[in-house]
């Protein structure tokens, strides 16, 4: 399973780096994001991806569909999270079955 990446040009350039399998770059623009909700409904509908990380800027302004799989997380971009950290660690725990109050 791949993991593909959905942000904007810093956060996709770290995670490729990091070594995610497909990142894709978008601005922050009404046609750049009818280019990203395509491309998320694409991978979606793909089935060799099982994690799709994308911004928490961007999961705001695009409709996510209600799936198992792949998993789809938000992560915060280059300005931080706006959810907080305590926020993304219970995203993680319930995506990955994990206890991280520890």
């Amino acid at each position: 399973m791949k993991i593909a990446v959905l942000g904007d040009k810093d956060t996709a350039l770290g995670f490729k780096l990091a070594g995610a399998h497909e990142v894709y770059s978008f601005e922050d623009t009404p046609l750049d994001m009818e280019r990203l909700s395509n491309k998320l409904k694409e991978l979606v509908e793909r089935g060799d991806v099982g994690i799709i990380l994308i911004t928490e800027r961007f999961l705001q302004k695009v409709d996510v569909p209600d799936v198992e799989l792949p998993i789809i997380l938000q992560v915060p971009d280059k300005s931080g999270s706006k959810f907080g950290e305590e926020a993304i660690k219970e995203i993680v725990r319930r995506a990955i079955g994990v206890d991280l109050k520890r």
